[in-house]
Order: structure tokens, then C-alpha cells, then sequence
């Protein structure tokens, strides 16, 4: 094309940038609903690409597909590859994938499975199984959603961890009819993420706690056998140890048994002062004999201290 040609001036041309096709990752262990989004992520991506390069053929947009999946999938693609890419359209390879990898529940099935959720790990993987099965309840005749707001977040309320749903609920005002389904969403996961962080650094202090204690533990050594049947009665007869079969004690004072006890220690390891003890000192005062109480202690120094405080 020579410049006179051009239909707008060289340093005006502003090319449309292109769009290539980038379909997202499946990743090895991938579940259900890993799969169903990764499916509408590829279809974005189609869209994406012919709004650029305008239709693009069903083998290309499936072998693209298929380089993308890691793991099971990648073995169900190699596996099975000249099938796939044998079909007519998209929706055909993706009915396949869902068949394979998505095991989707419809109508009353879908509904059990969502009023039969609660929170046995993270708060995420619970807001994501309640969105699925919820999206795979469908839409009630007149359009609406089979399972509606209202529903979905009494369920999301009731059916979290049990220490979630107080804390969520402590709060005199607190009232579900104010939330949104994804305002309640958000509040809650803020509280599951506060509790998290409380069970985390909980565990570490009292595992710091034990540490700083130094509390003993005590060693059980092996069991020395006891004599039975006729070796005891022999024993006894001859006035033996039933353990070490010793003469000289009994078994209750057998050397050789393991001594597990463990002493006490002092938490704060002061070191005992003297023993205070009431004691009655006489004295002559002035030619009179006078007894009286007083508090010593067994140190003669603390007792020379006493009497030297006294007047006369």
C-alpha cells in the first residue's frame, strides 16, 4: 500500500490491539466446580479471541483446551483426544468434560444436597459448595431462583461453624434482614478470619507456656516380673521379696523397683527463710520477772536483733 493510498495520516493510525486466545489452567485435582469455572473461563476466552480474529475452527478452540489441562484431565485428553477433537462444536466437548469431571445435582437432588451442607473446613470451601449446589438448583418457573436470597443466607447463618455463628450473632443488633447476601458473606468471613488467628496463636502460647514451665515428665522404667503361683508361696515361706526373690524386705520396699515418682520443684526457686516460730522469752526488769509472747525465729542473730530493739 503506498502512503497516498492511507485513509488516515501515518502518526494518526491507531491498530486495534488483538486478542489472542489464552484459555486458563486446570490443575491436577481439580474439583466439580474447578471444572465448571475453568469451562466458562475458556468460553470467555473464545469470545475473547473472535471478536479479533472472527470464527475460529472447533479442532483449534478443542486441542487449545485440551494443552490445558493438567493432571487427570490431561490424561482423559490424551487418552481420548482424537474423539474429542473429531466433534462438531464447543458445546460438544464441553458436554464431554462435564460428563467426565462435573457431577452436577438438578432439581429436588440439588436442593437436598444444599440444605445438607455446613462447614466442616474453611469458611470459603463452605460459601462455595452453598453456590454451587444453589446454582444447580435452577430457576423456578416465573424465572427466579429456586433457592432466593433470603434462603441462601439463612442457610450460609445456620449451618457455619458453631463457634462462627455466636460471634457472628452476639451482637444484641445484629439482624439478618439488614445484609445483603454478599455483605453477610463478607462479615462473616472476617470473623472466621479472626478466629483463625485466635486458634493459631492460642496453641502457640500454651505450647510456649509448657515450655517456659519446664514441667517434668516422668520416666517409667521397665516392670521388674513378680513371683506367682507356687514360687510365692514358696517365697513367703521362706520370708523372701515376692520381686527380687531377696531375703532382707518385702516387696513394698524392694530396692530394685523403678522409682517414678518425681520431686516438686519450686516454681519460683526462692530458697526457705528461717522457720518463725512463737517463743516465750523472760526477762527481769527492774528486779520483777515479766513473761511474754513474742515472734523469733530459730536464728540466734535474728533473736540478738530482737532483744536489742527492746527498751532497758
Amino acid at each position: 500500500m503506498s502512503p497516498d493510498s492511507r485513509d488516515t495520516p501515518l502518526h494518526m493510525e491507531t491498530p486495534a490491539r488483538r486478542v489472542k486466545l489464552d484459555m486458563p489452567l486446570l490443575k491436577a485435582g481439580s474439583k466439580s466446580r474447578d471444572v465448571a469455572r475453568w469451562l466458562a473461563g475458556c468460553e470467555d476466552a473464545v469470545e475473547s479471541a473472535e471478536w479479533n480474529y472472527g470464527k475460529i475452527a472447533t479442532v483449534h478452540l478443542i486441542r487449545e483446551a485440551g494443552s490445558r489441562m493438567e493432571g487427570e484431565g490431561g490424561d482423559w485428553y490424551i487418552d481420548s483426544r482424537d474423539k474429542l477433537k473429531a466433534l462438531k462444536t464447543w458445546d460438544d466437548f464441553a458436554a464431554e468434560v462435564k460428563a467426565r469431571f462435573v457431577s452436577e445435582k438438578t432439581g429436588l437432588a440439588a436442593e437436598h444436597a444444599f440444605f445438607n451442607a455446613q462447614q466442616s473446613g474453611t469458611f470459603n470451601e463452605f460459601i462455595a459448595l452453598l453456590t454451587q449446589e444453589r446454582s444447580q438448583a435452577g430457576l423456578a418457573s416465573d424465572g427466579t431462583q429456586v433457592i432466593p436470597d433470603e434462603l441462601f443466607k439463612r442457610q450460609l447463618l445456620h449451618r457455619c461453624d458453631e463457634l462462627l455463628y455466636l460471634r457472628a450473632t452476639a451482637s444484641p443488633s445484629f439482624a439478618l434482614d439488614k445484609f445483603s447476601v454478599n455483605a453477610l458473606v463478607a462479615y462473616l468471613q472476617t470473623m472466621w478470619d479472626a478466629i483463625t488467628l485466635e486458634r493459631a496463636t492460642t496453641g502457640m502460647r500454651r505450647l510456649n507456656l509448657r515450655h517456659k514451665r519446664g514441667e517434668p515428665t516422668q520416666a517409667v522404667g521397665p516392670r521388674t516380673p513378680r513371683l506367682e503361683g507356687a514360687a510365692k508361696e514358696k517365697a513367703m515361706f521362706e520370708g523372701r521379696c515376692f520381686v527380687c526373690d531377696t531375703v532382707g524386705h518385702i516387696s513394698s520396699n524392694c530396692p530394685s523397683k523403678p522409682n517414678t515418682a518425681s520431686p516438686r520443684r519450686d516454681p519460683h526457686g526462692s530458697t526457705p527463710g528461717p522457720r518463725m516460730v512463737a517463743a516465750i522469752r523472760a526477762y527481769e526488769d527492774t528486779g520483777d520477772s515479766t513473761a511474754f509472747v513474742g515472734i523469733s525465729s530459730d536464728s540466734e542473730d535474728d533473736d540478738e536483733r530482737l532483744f536489742a530493739s527492746e527498751p532497758g
